[in-house]
């Protein structure tokens, strides 16, 4: 047992002199040092208990660190829900020292007591799942966290200890997105956004390109794309420049939304990141040229990965824009063949269109489905004019008839 001994050990050298980034890394469930220690205890005694070498440690650490270790142990026996009990209780006495101790240095293990909690919470869910069982714990998870959060916030004895408060926050909106739960983003939201909380730019780098993805994903939820771009813009500016994984997944929201405002990515970016981007090549030429047969055909044969990515509704959404592109096109054509009626658009043209570029599904358009996707697009504010059912056409208006999409997607947002 003296490979646990040497754990605990380590873990008192940290505790006495204040060592929150080496004690972060013992309390990684996936530490090598801790894992191992445990199963070198384990392996010598199958009723082992931590709680005996634990003892040495001060008080409030000794019994956080016990019940760590059991967790730790639960998890090595394949017992997750076990495992995340544990992690839960060994929380309490984790709160507790954050309290009293007067020096910020504890926000690094509570960093890694929260993802912890996190990551043991959402295995637990996969097993139960997995038996036929109700799968809470993920749910119970976001409400441990809300304590981690109002303790990080009051910071007792020590402002200092506010830095642990927005990675806590990036954690929770995690989970609220796996469970569905977004509702409940608007406090921690609100909290952030608060004079009470620690400036935005004063936490790492890292965690504020976290909470900008978020926020960025959010805002897509409301229909704030202007709010949504400038954050995913925000994050992909900061991101480490070696994190291409990161990048992508950015990339994934930032390209639908920006397209959304009649934004196309520069060819640098595209040349930059020409496998994340590929997939929206065909949606660009579309916009570009209204070729409206060209996007359903896209959103069709890319629809399961757009749906995996969550980007599927949002990309949807640019089929206003590829119509009112086609319709601008119609427009020009007819300005030029008669411009003493150059705004009033004939119905039968707009029909044509559709149904040359349409693809199958518009081939047999009649005039009733044509006039229905003008109306929308006049409603939808794509297209200023009216429809005259009686003469068959659009008017539309002699000044600015198409305004630009950033335009359009803010009425849309209101």
């Amino acid at each position: 047992m003296s490979n646990f001994n040497s754990f605990v050990q380590n873990v008192l050298e940290c505790v006495k002199r204040q060592n929150g980034r080496q004690l972060q890394s013992l309390l990684d469930i996936n530490s090598p040092e801790a894992q191992g220690a445990v199963m070198s205890a384990r392996s010598l005694n199958p009723r082992w208990s931590p709680a005996g070498a634990c003892n040495r440690l001060p008080e409030g650490w000794a019994e956080f660190i016990t019940l760590h270790c059991a967790c730790l142990s639960a998890l090595q026996e394949g017992n997750r829900a076990d495992a995340y009990d544990k992690a839960v209780s060994a929380l309490q006495p984790f709160l507790r020292v954050f309290r009293e101790d007067e020096s910020a240095w504890v926000i690094f293990p509570m960093h890694n007591v929260v993802h912890n909690l996190r990551a043991i919470a959402e295995a637990a869910d996969a097993e139960a799942r997995a038996a036929g069982r109700r799968a809470d714990k993920l749910a119970d998870c976001g409400d441990q966290l809300r304590k981690c959060f109002s303790v990080s916030l009051q910071a007792p004895g020590n402002k200092g200890k506010k830095a642990a408060a927005l990675d806590i926050v990036n954690v929770s909106i995690k989970i609220y997105f796996k469970l569905n739960t977004l509702r409940l983003c608007k406090n921690l939201i609100r909290t952030v956004e608060s004079k009470q909380f620690p400036p935005f730019e004063s936490f790492p780098i890292s965690q504020r390109v976290t909470y900008k993805f978020y926020m960025g994903r959010l805002a897509v939820f409301d229909d704030s794309y202007e709010e949504a771009e400038a954050s995913l813009s925000y994050a992909l500016r900061h991101c480490h420049r070696t994190a291409d994984r990161n990048k992508a997944r950015i990339l994934k929201y930032l390209v639908p939304v920006a397209l959304l405002l009649g934004r196309l990515p520069s060819s640098a970016l595209r040349q930059q990141y020409p496998e994340v981007l590929a997939p929206y090549d065909p949606l660009i030429l579309a916009i570009k040229t209204g070729d409206v047969g060209l996007f359903n055909q896209t959103m069709a044969t890319q629809q399961t990965s757009f749906i995996k990515d969550g980007t599927y509704l949002l990309l949807e959404k640019l089929q206003l824009a590829v119509q009112r592109r086609l319709l601008r096109k119609v427009w020009a054509i007819h300005a030029q063949i008669d411009p003493a009626k150059a705004a009033q658009i004939p119905l039968s043209w707009f029909q044509y269109a559709l149904c040359t570029l349409g693809g199958d599904e518009s081939r047999a358009m009649d005039m009733d489905e044509v006039e229905c996707v003008a109306a929308n697009l006049i409603f939808r504010k794509y297209v200023k004019g009216y429809i005259s059912h009686k003469n068959k056409v659009m008017v539309v208006a002699k000044n600015d008839p198409f305004p630009s999409l950033a335009m359009v997607a803010l009425n849309d947002a209101s």
